[in-house]
């Protein structure tokens, strides 16, 4: 019977993948996991994407068989870095991948997004970074294509379970509505605001196109605002408008509509079911997002002309939306690491 009960056990453990079972040694503890969308090629040494950065500065590859790249870890600071895949669904994926990887203890981690995106005309500019206070999600929705809507509507995306865009009551907004921890956001504003981002002739002359949009033109910043966020990569007027009022929707118009990307609802979600599983810390997520182009084209120019530029060439403000990433994510992130007995146990701006 003993020996039966011994080769059930050995079977058993046998029959569990490898990525399941618990690692030899102690998980290693992670303070900060930086998470970037996608790198163009390397690691380091090439045409540089949002990891790269990072990668330069965290020795330590990490095999990660279940991600679309392997991480990057520097056991002095604890700083992680994942590259998720472009999209909700890669992002998703390889966060919750992570969240359940035995070899890492991340009960505490503070999880940075530095990743770049779209820029609203009507509230920033290019090359600006912004950290964000609710990410709104915009695929989840009912959808007639405008040229079938009734007359009067000014877009044929309906929240769930209404008859009308923008209808109210607001319903259930758990599918739409991702509110991050606002005094965490502030904190990390205040920290950051007064860091002085790239500007070029390239810059320049991009923000002299959008006469008629006040924050388009002023230089780079460091702001605060709202994501909208989703599958698509979209241009236009028509769509910029639907952002701004899909984003005052559901936030009881305490919203402001400023960054457009892809990833953050799949990041937001996992987190959020990671921490009912006791995996990581439900308040320590931090969403930076930084503009390499805008959501909408100046006067003159129609949204498909903005499409093909950027199609066939690159987004005008790509470098320096990485660069802002780089110098205004890093700030935060190398204060949570290098300050860890300040921070491992208080959240910045929760009461003391």
């Amino acid at each position: 019977m003993r020996l039966t009960l011994m080769l059930s056990a050995v079977f058993a453990l046998m029959a569990q993948p490898a990525f399941a079972r618990a690692p030899a040694t102690h998980p290693m503890d992670v303070r900060v996991v930086v998470v970037t969308a996608f790198e163009i090629g390397e690691d380091t040494g090439d045409r540089s994407g949002e990891f790269q950065a990072w990668a330069k500065v965290l020795p330590q590859k990490i095999p990660f068989p279940a991600g679309v790249r392997n991480l990057r870890y520097d056991p002095k600071t604890h700083v992680l870095a994942i590259s998720t895949g472009e999209g909700t669904g890669h992002a998703a994926a390889s966060i919750m991948a992570l969240g359940m990887d035995p070899r890492f203890d991340l009960t505490h981690a503070y999880w940075v997004v530095a990743a770049i995106a779209g820029v609203n005309p009507n509230t920033g500019s290019a090359g600006s970074a912004a950290w964000i206070g609710d990410v709104i999600d915009s695929d989840f929705s009912y959808a007639i294509d405008p040229r079938e809507a009734p007359q009067g509507w000014a877009t044929g995306t309906l929240p769930y379970h209404r008859l009308e865009p923008y209808q109210q009551p607001v319903p259930d907004s758990s599918d739409n509505l991702f509110p991050l921890n606002h005094a965490l956001r502030d904190w990390a504003y205040g920290l950051t605001r007064d860091i002085a981002l790239a500007d070029s002739k390239q810059l320049q002359d991009l923000r002299a196109t959008y006469a008629g949009f006040p924050e388009a033109q002023k230089p780079p910043h460091v702001m605060v605002g709202e994501e909208v966020s989703g599958q698509s990569f979209w241009i236009g007027a028509m769509l910029n408008t639907h952002a701004e009022e899909w984003t005052r929707y559901w936030t009881g118009a305490k919203g402001t509509f400023v960054m457009t990307a892809m990833e953050d609802t799949g990041v937001a979600r996992s987190l959020a079911m990671l921490a009912k599983a006791g995996k990581v810390a439900p308040d320590r997520l931090l969403v930076l997002r930084t503009a390499s182009d805008y959501s909408a084209p100046p006067h003159g120019q129609s949204a498909h002309e903005l499409m093909l530029s950027e199609m066939h060439g690159h987004f005008p403000a790509f470098d320096a939306s990485l660069d802002a990433a780089w110098r205004v994510g890093g700030k935060v992130v190398f204060e949570l690491a290098n300050h860890w007995p300040r921070y491992r146990d208080h959240t910045p701006g929760a009461p003391s």
